[in-house]
């Protein structure tokens, strides 16, 4: 298993140009007038929580978690004295119930680690001399991580006037279990989450709506049975028999070793689960070293179905019968295939085609030339979320967590199978 690990880190090509994603994201493009701006008092006034009230500067919307709709803002503004990396807003029924301020990440500082090295450094000598970058780099984080919790904790202890916050635990399962802080603040609380090593958050809300679930309200109102049946509402069938779940969302990775957390927390928002790609991270122990070796990310995989109340099988190859019962259930299914360029190119042509065409299809996987260009067992892993399938045409349609791949494309079956090498179906 440590050998899958390892591999996930290769997801993506590791040079800028090929990558099909944007290494620096919108948040960090985007010119606003609120950049560097400290926003703690206007966020922390009454109207702002308010219903129909407009948030200052421009958002960007993520989606639904069940009830709760979800979004970022395009700047980077600060909060507390602290400069914020990410400030998402969650809305429901049009009022704000909370602000989510990540402070520090882990895996958008260290990113993938593929520094180049001189040339002429033999194979002992570029050892050490990644050794030593990388451990450069990680007292440089630490430091930064130490100031920012000391600043927020002062802080926040200043603008609360508590000498003892209170310590809560959120989430169900062992694996993504959290210990937070919570400061009261008149009728509103700060709540702080730092894990010590990877991440420092921050999240404002109304006193009574911080849960101590994971869970969002709406569902955890319900039994298993009731969330199942929420999940096959979503299944649709088009009019070219494709049968496909709604409203499945990527949540880009950037340039960062999360194909497999990123993939995992576009099924966990969909079970109605608050959780994302970062926290992710800390709950499977990644490195800051900018790859997943040595992480525990196939232990988040069952947590994140029990955590909804569902259950997971893993297998280490692709069923096509078991995916299209899940998907048929609403019940997406998240497979860590081989990887090649060409293949994701072809794919990315074939969508484009079918558009279109609705009678375009695939290359026939009988053909040896068709066989001979998938992946091979050398090639990098990359993890895909599969949404919907195609009986007759015997396909499967997958999202990535890539920017700008919002639409599902699609491959045949014969493909999956062959190029499978861990798939995790989930299930009531």
């Amino acid at each position: 298993m440590r050998f899958v690990v390892a591999a996930v880190l290769c997801c993506l090509p590791l040079k800028l140009a090929a990558l099909p994603n944007s290494v620096v994201g919108p948040v960090f493009q985007a010119n606003s007038p609120l950049n560097g701006q400290d926003l703690t008092q206007r966020f922390l006034a009454a109207d702002m929580w308010q219903a129909g009230a407009e948030l200052p500067g421009e958002w960007q919307d993520e989606g639904r978690v069940a009830s709760s709709e979800i979004s970022h803002l395009l700047a980077r503004p600060k909060l507390f004295g602290n400069e914020v990396v990410l400030l998402r807003a969650v809305h429901r029924d049009d009022r704000l119930i909370g602000l989510e301020a990540t402070f520090v990440d882990a895996g958008s500082f260290f990113g993938y680690f593929d520094e180049e090295l001189p040339a002429d450094l033999d194979r002992r000598a570029r050892r050490k001399e990644i050794e030593r970058r990388l451990a450069e780099r990680q007292r440089e984080f630490q430091e930064s991580y130490l100031e920012t919790l000391g600043s927020l904790t002062d802080g926040l202890a200043s603008i609360s006037k508590t000498k003892r916050p209170d310590d809560e635990t959120i989430g169900r399962t062992r694996v993504l279990r959290a210990e937070v802080t919570d400061y009261p603040l008149e009728n509103k609380v700060l709540r702080l989450i730092a894990d010590g090593r990877r991440l420092i958050r921050v999240i404002i809300s109304q006193k009574g709506e911080l849960p101590r679930t994971w869970l969002d309200p709406e569902i955890a109102e319900l039994d298993t049975r009731e969330r199942a049946a929420r999940l096959r509402e979503a299944v649709v069938t088009s009019d070219d028999g494709t049968v496909s779940i709604e409203n499945l969302r990527p949540l880009p990775q950037g340039y960062r070793p999360y194909c497999g957390l990123n993939s995992l927390a576009m099924a966990a928002r969909h079970f109605g689960l608050h959780i994302d790609e970062d926290w992710l991270a800390v709950a499977g122990q990644f490195q800051n070293t900018g790859s997943a070796d040595g992480s525990r990310i196939v232990s988040l995989y069952p947590a994140v179905a029990s955590e909804a109340g569902f259950g997971m099988d893993r297998s280490n190859r692709f069923d096509a019968t078991a995916a299209r019962r899940a998907l048929a259930n609403g019940f997406p299914v998240i497979v860590w295939r081989r990887f090649s360029q060409e293949r994701d190119q072809l794919h990315t042509r074939f969508a484009r085609s079918y558009q279109n065409d609705p009678g375009a299809v695939l290359p026939d996987p009988a053909q040896p030339d068709e066989r001979a260009s998938w992946p091979g067992k050398d090639a990098p892993l990359h993890a895909s979320v599969l949404t919907g399938y195609h009986d007759e045409r015997r396909e499967f349609l997958f999202l990535e967590s890539w920017s700008g791949r919002d639409k599902p494309r699609r491959m045949r079956a014969e493909e999956l199978a062959a190029t499978a090498y861990l798939t995790f179906v989930f299930h009531p």
